[in-house]
């Protein structure tokens, strides 16, 4: 197989020398970047590639991803944005190593069930595809720290979302929550919450309570007139008191803080 009919010929010529060449890169230095090369299909010589570790094929047409990927056993990043995927192989779920997977503005309907066993997964961007639910497994990603599920069609999320301990980033805007599952409380490094563009009425006590929230984002309609949060919002004076708090240390240089803004 010559790759000849998956690559056109602006990026790799009238031969696939030039992919030849990247592939022979990509094994000294564990990096193959087949960025915005109009690929329609993953070239089979790729999951070939002894100790890659970073995999980078953004902004092409790919429409599925090869059982095979799972020979990757050292792959640490992938990346798949700006692509036509509806799903992601299982086999993706096979890569021990795997610490940041990227597959923003594609067209995926829903993720592996073993995604759970990805457990060193760190950074997880999945903005913009049509996905109507997160499965409970991922909840078992202990090492995860950014979760970026924005613009989806999310109607609810896993009862056990607080189980990922090492959660610090959590942006959820522009779907269809109405709610946010109490165990959200127990997320005791989370830092930076979106929650914007959603139907909800309230939020979770311990969300305000219990974690180290800086910058959480809402929309206006939980919202007082001078940007606070609404008075019938539960946990509402423990977070206003942390807050004020948190400005204080920061007038008077005891600490760097951060944006404890209620909306952007």
């Amino acid at each position: 197989h010559t790759g000849k009919d998956l690559l056109p010929p602006s990026i790799m010529g009238n031969s696939p020398t030039k992919l030849s060449q990247r592939l022979e890169r990509a094994e000294k230095t564990g990096v193959l970047a087949l960025r915005d090369c109009g690929l329609e299909k993953v070239p089979d010589r790729v999951v070939s590639v002894a100790g890659l570790r970073v995999l980078d094929m953004s902004h092409n047409k790919l429409t599925s991803l090869p059982s095979s990927l799972s020979r990757l056993e050292g792959l640490k990043d992938l990346s798949l944005d700006a692509n036509k995927l509806a799903s992601l192989p299982a086999q993706i779920c096979m890569l021990p190593r795997l610490e940041t997977l990227s597959a923003p503005s594609n067209d995926l309907t829903s993720l592996p069930g073993a995604i759970g066993s990805l457990v060193k997964l760190r950074k997880l961007v999945l903005t913009g595809n049509r996905l109507t639910a997160l499965p409970d497994s991922l909840c078992a990603c202990s090492s995860l720290q950014l979760l970026d599920a924005s613009r989806n069609r999310l109607a609810a999320l896993p009862e056990a979302l607080g189980q990922l301990g090492s959660l610090v980033e959590l942006t959820l805007a522009e779907n269809c929550l109405s709610a946010v599952p109490a165990s959200t409380g127990s997320l005791r490094r989370l830092k930076d919450l979106d929650l914007r563009g959603n139907p909800l009425e309230g939020l979770p006590a311990g969300l305000l309570t219990d974690t180290p929230l800086q910058h959480l984002q809402l929309d206006e309609r939980l919202l007082a007139k001078d940007g606070s949060l609404r008075e019938d919002v539960e946990g509402r004076e423990a977070y206003a008191a942390r807050r004020k708090a948190r400005i204080d240390k920061e007038l008077h240089g005891k600490a760097t803080g951060g944006d404890v803004n209620f909306s952007s």
